[in-house]
């Protein structure tokens, strides 16, 4: 089997969670060879959805069809992440305390706002890197010292010339803490903020359903942000090559609110958005929706490109379009967009900067992988 094969069965997989009547059509098309389980594993592991196609195998009865050691290593992996995410979650917690005492309100955004609303059934489903969470009023600073005061500290250090420019604070760390936390002045980049300011987040928050004392983003502005965050922010509507991960969440929130209705109403970078849409239809084999646009055929013949490229193939696809994005765009942007000047040039300004951009660029684009 190839990576393309590959994907298509575990998304196919993951679709259980919406089609559970296609119980029988996947055990037929699972892998048989042990090589083909490796790929298997490997693709799974590099969208980020292990835990989640384990619990959905489980949750089936389909674990007797994976090979004896497969089973022992998904159910490991999966403890190991119910005990990080409950650290997760306790850490989330005090950093909650914290913020309460200072009269700090915040909002919890994406993989650990997800848990708080309850979102996954099982507390090991999601893999989370940090602690996202929006700080209200411009209290970034505050917050972010208020942590640091806590024990918290920087491996980078904040720059308050590109304070304009700022998403987020450097993550902070905590000695015996498992994840990092990032604190957002903004949901969004500058950039997208008319479409999808703070104030929206805020006005619309809903109180976690998992602990008393918490808030998390409202299932429309989840999707929203969801498709702003993986399609635009990281350019995955230009690379065509998206995360199981975002679509996953994509397609659970679907459960919960119709996301064709809440990109029709958010009306921003509509073309682009339904593309989206289509794409989660598509990689789940759910049926289309009516509408249909060049842009939305575009990016789907384009990710099914990109699942039949080599590792060589991939890294240079990327790299071209990620170098015109930043070096080419980006400076043309500088012209006319006083927050990209501030973008760019604080961080020319910088020295510690460059370092810090060629390293990026070697674990984004040459770290080892084995599939092909």
């Amino acid at each position: 089997m190839d990576k393309k094969q590959i994907f298509n069965i575990i998304s196919r997989i993951l679709s259980l969670k919406v089609k559970p009547e296609r119980v029988e059509d996947i055990i037929k098309i699972l892998p048989r060879e042990k090589k083909d389980w490796q790929k298997w594993v490997l693709v799974g592991s590099d969208n980020l959805v292990l835990q989640s196609l384990y619990l959905t195998l489980r949750d089936h009865q389909l674990l007797s069809h994976l090979p004896e050691d497969l089973n022992e290593y998904l159910e490991q992996i999966h403890q190991l992440n119910i005990v990080r995410n409950t650290s997760i979650l306790q850490e989330a917690k005090n950093i909650q305390y914290i913020f309460d005492g200072k009269g700090i309100s915040s909002v919890y955004m994406k993989g650990t706002g997800n848990i708080f609303d309850g979102l996954y059934h099982d507390i090991g489903e999601r893999m989370v890197y940090d602690i996202d969470i929006l700080i209200e009023g411009e209290r970034m600073l505050e917050a972010a010292q208020a942590l640091m005061d806590n024990g918290y500290r920087t491996q980078k250090d904040f720059n308050p010339l590109a304070y304009p420019s700022t998403m987020h604070y450097p993550i902070l760390l905590k000695e015996g803490c498992v994840a990092g936390v990032e604190l957002h002045r903004l949901p969004v980049q500058y950039h997208y903020l008319k479409s999808f300011p703070p104030e929206r987040v805020f006005e619309t928050k809903n109180p976690s359903s998992v602990e008393t004392g918490f808030w998390v983003m409202s299932d429309g502005n989840k999707i929203i942000h969801n498709f702003l965050h993986s399609q635009l922010m990281h350019n995955a509507h230009y690379h065509a090559d998206v995360s199981l991960r975002n679509l996953f969440d994509l397609l659970l929130l679907s459960q919960r609110k119709s996301v064709e209705k809440t990109f029709n109403e958010f009306k921003h970078h509509w073309r682009k958005s339904n593309a989206y849409l289509k794409l989660m239809h598509k990689v789940f084999d759910l049926p289309l929706p009516d509408t249909t646009t060049k842009g939305n055929k575009f990016l789907l013949k384009r990710h099914s490109w990109t699942l039949t490229m080599t590792r060589r193939e991939l890294m240079i696809y990327h790299f071209l379009i990620n170098a015109f994005i930043k070096y080419i765009a980006l400076p043309f942007r500088t012209l006319f967009d006083k927050n990209a000047r501030n973008y760019v040039f604080a961080r020319l300004g910088n020295k510690h900067w460059y370092k810090e951009h060629v390293n990026a660029y070697k674990r984004k684009y040459f770290r080892k992988r084995n599939l092909k």
